[in-house]
């Protein structure tokens, strides 16, 4: 039997550097499918887990792709690439041990594996993280960004495959030529339409609420009772962004001196290769 799924792109890192971006832009090629987290498939017919871990974000449980989907076997991948006819599907689950243990099941079967390592400065990381969690201490929030980095730089040391790492501020100031980059290292034709990315459907799993919210706004005639709400400490913010890809560089004049400083003495070194 002819395998449909010939590739997966896995965008790896710490949360918060774009990957939600990175994978509505990458999903929208006319090949590829953006799965979001691809991890949280474990969740889908989980009914104790909150209905919001196991929904599309953009449609909730009516959506085409997720309300009925099943998982029958190991091989996710082209389980979906079979429900999507698209074969290009792109994952951006953080977890290492979902990632390796997905690398490694694909070793078994034709498709090819493929890894982002996408990078944003750790400032930032770690203000968009007390913005949204403002109750959790700063230093547990460094640690864990620490911690996360450090797993993915041996991911990605260990990985045998097509691999490349892609800084966020690059990808927003920069988008057309770094998604070029990008189709290049994925062997896939450019589209400039990708960049319109807000105009493409889009079914992710888990991901950045402000970014789809995004997708949301520009299809509203579509979209006629998205299932997407935002908190209302984001709303403002996001309701007057415009849907072109814009750098955020909000950490400059949010975080407090007090945490630059603590970062500084815990991460300072390590942001060194993150820092823009």
């Amino acid at each position: 039997m002819i395998r449909v799924n010939k590739k997966v792109c896995f965008i790896s890192g710490a949360g918060h550097s774009g990957s939600t971006l990175l994978g509505l832009i990458l999903g929208s090629h006319s090949d590829s499918f953006y799965a979001g987290e691809a991890r949280k498939t474990m969740l889908l017919q989980n009914k104790n887990s909150p209905e919001s871990k196991r929904v599309c974000k953009i449609c909730g449980p009516t959506c085409p792709i997720w309300q009925d989907f099943t998982v029958e076997s190991h091989d996710l991948y082209e389980q979906l690439s079979i429900k999507t006819g698209k074969s290009l599907i792109i994952d951006s689950t953080k977890n290492s041990d979902w990632l390796n243990t997905q690398i490694e099941t694909l070793r078994q079967t034709s498709a090819q594996s493929w890894l982002i390592f996408l990078q944003r400065d750790g400032r930032a990381v770690i203000n968009s993280r007390l913005r949204k969690y403002p109750t959790q201490e700063a230093k547990r929030l460094i640690n864990d960004w620490l911690e996360q980095i450090e797993l993915t730089e041996q991911l990605f040391a260990n990985f045998d495959g097509p691999k490349i790492k892609i800084h966020y501020e690059e990808l927003a100031t920069e988008p057309t030529c770094i998604t070029q980059k990008l189709c290049n290292f994925l062997e896939i034709p450019y589209q400039s339409t990708m960049l319109n990315y807000y105009h493409h459907a889009h079914h992710p799993l888990g991901g950045n609420s402000g970014t789809q919210f995004l997708v949301v706004k520009s299809q509203h005639d579509r979209l006629k009772q998205p299932y997407l709400q935002l908190a209302a400490q984001h709303e403002a913010y996001y309701q007057n962004h415009p849907p072109e890809i814009r750098l955020d560089l909000r950490w400059k004049q949010e975080l407090s001196p007090t945490v630059r400083t603590l970062f500084e003495e815990m991460g300072g070194a390590i942001n060194e290769a993150f820092k823009f």
